[in-house]
């Protein structure tokens, strides 16, 4: 029964979809209001995602300070102010 299954076109196309050679594909996301409240956590934990490989830091105040913040996360996406 075993190989009936593992013989069939849909478990092969199960078996295709479930493995993937491809990395994630890029994302770069805004944070706008990056230096209130809101915008210091929520640019720390879109920082983590590991689909988002630029973070664009946005406001009317310095965001430097927030970059640098960020930029101390150990991940594959890249802080800019």
């Amino acid at each position: 029964m075993l190989r009936s299954v593992a013989n069939s076109a849909s478990a092969k196309q199960l078996l295709r979809r479930s493995y993937s050679t491809e990395s994630l594909p890029d994302r770069k996301v805004a944070v706008l209001g990056a230096a209130g409240g809101i915008g210091q956590p929520l640019a720390l934990l879109m920082k983590l995602n590991l689909v988002v490989s630029r973070l664009a830091l946005y406001d009317i105040a310095n965001t430097t300070c927030v970059a640098a913040d960020v930029s101390h996360i150990n991940t594959r996406s890249e802080a800019y102010p």
